[in-house]
């Protein structure tokens, strides 16, 4: 997707020896940004469970917690664009510094305040508004750092770990956090979360500083104007826009149809209840996990363009398959072979763009489709509550629509299809 540049096909996979399998774990470097990654995401959960389970009790509203999680998406969403283009302009390593210490030295002093009885609703608001804030700039940095950190014939198998501890901490991070909160009370539990960030603040402290020269590119230019270059960069280049394009329709679709419509099916036609919901979600998690592991161990396509039509097809019939089942079992059969189609593409996509972005230009790119996936997200939830309130099998199918859609234009452009 990245414009196609000549150094960029020299390294691409069909041009270069493939490494032993997983040898990306024999990187030092790696497995310190692996460990940060891990604790970061753990403590992301933590303070999730603890900060709902704290408004809940603190004010007895879910409108309340739906407010506070506005609080902390709003920023997130907003000042994604300026995350990527400071990551550029200081580097990835440092962004990442800089956020996990101010998640530890804000989630520090409310864990002291709950312990000691003595919080109140507005410090948690600004926590959460520090969070959204802090995730803008963490994120890109997230996605930028690996092509910094290891071989880029190992970025699928970098990748395929990252995805995979990703999906874990979406299960462990909530369920450990709901175990201490449990046994200790919120307040350990967001004494837990500090803990997490320091420790996976030394962990990347520990990484080697970046190369001067691509820590420093285009420093020159006011921050407004790498945001600028950076939007030109990425538009001007067919690959890249397709990416972006195919991840907004894709995310919009998926996104409201996961969120509103899955909930909706277990609750009605599935009368499943919150057992059932839970295992719809841990069916897309188990397949999303096989997906990154597959992706980590077989080579990429050397015609991505085809794996963008391929994927959209295998989402798209997911998404409307499930909407028409009858019964649970069936549709969580469906969302585990849907999850494996994103944890394929999360694996392949995100290293084929690595590999074909300028290192000047990772973390804006990276911000951009971060952006093109969850920014819509807002819209597409209220759009699909309005849908599946009518018909949750409609929501599904038109979800699944967008996603065939998008394929069908995929395959039937030749720009699309010869990228590689």
């Amino acid at each position: 997707m990245l414009e196609t540049i000549e150094e960029a096909v020299a390294s691409s996979p069909a041009a270069e020896a493939r490494p032993a399998r997983w040898s990306v774990l024999g990187s030092g470097s790696f497995r310190k940004l692996w460990g940060a990654t891990m604790l970061s995401l753990l403590g992301d959960f933590f303070s999730y469970v603890a900060m709902a389970w704290l408004v809940l009790e603190l004010t007895g509203s879910s409108l309340a917690l739906g407010t506070v999680l506005v609080v902390q998406a709003l920023p997130r969403a907003v000042l994604m664009v300026v995350g990527g283009a400071l990551t550029d302009r200081l580097s990835a390593r440092t962004t990442m510094l800089g956020s996990m210490g101010l998640r530890a030295a804000v989630v520090a002093p409310l864990a002291l305040l709950v312990i000691t009885g003595r919080v109140q609703l507005w410090e948690v608001y600004v926590v959460a508004a520090v969070f959204g804030i802090v995730d803008a700039f963490f994120m890109p940095a997230r996605g930028a750092i690996l092509p910094q950190v290891v071989n880029t014939r190992e970025l699928e198998a970098g990748n395929a770990l990252l995805n995979v501890t990703s999906q874990a901490s979406v299960i462990l991070g909530p369920l450990l956090g709901g175990v201490v909160i449990a046994a200790y009370g919120i307040g350990w539990a967001f004494a837990a979360d500090a803990a997490a960030f320091v420790l996976g603040l030394l962990l990347v402290l520990w990484l080697p500083a970046p190369a001067r020269s691509a820590a420093a590119g285009g420093r020159a230019a006011g921050l407004g104007g790498q945001i600028v270059d950076g939007l030109r960069y990425a538009w001007s280049d067919f690959g890249i826009r397709t990416v972006l394009i195919v991840v907004a329709v894709i995310d919009f679709a998926a996104n409201g149809a996961l969120g509103v419509g899955l909930p909706t099916l277990a609750h009605g036609r599935f009368g499943a209840g919150a057992p059932g919901l839970g295992v719809l979600f841990a069916a897309v998690g188990v397949g999303a996990t096989i997906g990154a592991l597959g992706a980590g161990f077989v080579p990429p396509p050397k015609r991505f363009g085809y794996l963008i039509v391929f994927l959209c097809v295998w989402l798209g019939v997911g998404l409307a398959l499930v909407g028409v089942l009858p019964s649970l079992a069936p549709a969580a059969v469906v969302m585990g072979l849907t999850g494996i189609g994103t944890g394929v593409v999360n694996t392949y996509g995100i290293s084929w763009l690595q590999r074909r972005t300028l290192p000047e230009m990772q973390g804006r790119v990276m911000s951009l489709v971060m952006l093109a996936s969850m920014g819509l997200t807002p819209l597409s939830y209220a759009a699909s509550g309005a849908i599946a309130q009518v018909n949750p099998s409609v929501l599904f199918l038109i979800a699944g629509g967008m996603a065939l859609l998008c394929g069908a234009g995929a395959l039937v452009s030749r720009q699309v299809r010869a990228l590689t």
